[in-house]
């Protein structure tokens, strides 16, 4: 019998039904547990906390289970990580500015690295991106391979590392305790470095509107954050100066039409389209329910 595990922001058990577990086990895949997929709208067991906001699986799978389908999850996304990057860096540039450390800069699910050499530009004396997936790091540029420690991130990776910026981009909701990985970030930073996450935000209109037929409702989710639950994360790791925003994220149409709900042959239909009027890799942005949040250590 699974135990349920309480809330894993603010520990409360109150919590109300949001959706009932959908999983067809045909449909999982090597790409199941890889980064930006084609939607499979099969999630977990979820619930949402009475206390915090905080949608999440009381019953997530083994921590090992979860560490080994990332470790051999595929990996087909190398342009729209190029585009997620170039987002993430317009949107984390002011925060880095204002930084007065330029030691260790850490990218945490960082992917094939596409962001790392926008870190190197902005002058810290070490940039490091940790990955857990082995085609990841092998699909990264040679440059940038040579940055990238394969793994699940933990203290014992960054040793002998002074770090001023940790920063996470769509990976909370992947982890079995995103207050672990919040707490021991805190533990790693210098005094004023700073963790910067980004995640989707549920209570955005447009997964509202889309619900379970949103992309964010996703069986590699362990939990979702509305802004009141990720300002609880982190205030209660004892990051200060917390600040939350929306991002907007630019991809090529082809990978928004991705994302869509819409039926496989209905987006064959249009991609063909697309691809005819030469609109298929023409970046467009808006913003689908990404939030930014940027804390700092006392």
């Amino acid at each position: 019998m699974n135990i349920e595990r309480d809330c894993p922001v603010c520990h409360g058990r109150s919590h109300v039904p949001f959706a009932d577990e959908r999983i067809d086990l045909e449909r999982v895949s090597t790409l199941t547990y890889a980064s930006r997929k084609p939607p499979e709208f099969m999630c977990l067991r979820l619930v949402r906390c009475s206390t915090c906001d905080l949608v999440y699986a009381p019953t997530p799978p083994p921590e090992d289970f979860l560490h080994a389908s990332y470790a051999g999850a595929d990996f087909d996304s190398g342009p729209e990580a190029l585009a997620a990057a170039r987002t993430y860096a317009t949107a984390l540039g002011p925060h880095v500015r204002e930084l007065a450390g330029r030691n260790a800069a850490v990218d945490v699910g960082a992917g094939s690295g596409p962001l790392l050499p926008w870190l190197q530009d902005q002058g810290f004396a070490s940039v490091i991106g940790i990955e857990p997936s082995t085609a990841a790091i092998q699909a990264a540029p040679p440059a940038v391979r040579s940055l990238l420690r394969e793994g699940m991130f933990s203290a014992s990776m960054l040793q002998g590392e002074i770090t001023s910026l940790v920063c996470s981009f769509m990976t909370l909701e992947h982890l079995h305790d995103p207050g672990e990985f919040v707490g021991t970030a805190h533990g790693l930073l210098e005094s004023g470095g700073a963790i910067a996450v980004v995640v989707h935000n549920w209570r955005a209109p447009l997964n509202r509107m889309l619900g379970l037929r949103s992309p964010i409702i996703d069986v590699e989710h362990m939990q979702l954050f509305s802004p009141k639950s990720l300002r609880e994360l982190l205030e209660r790791a004892g990051f200060e100066r917390v600040v939350l925003s929306p991002i907007r994220n630019a991809y090529p149409l082809r990978y928004w039409l991705r994302l869509t709900p819409l039926p496989d042959r209905a987006k064959k239909l249009v991609l063909a389209a697309l691809e005819r009027f030469g609109l298929a890799d023409r970046c467009f942005s808006m913003n689908v329910g990404n939030m930014l949040a940027v804390g700092i250590k006392p």
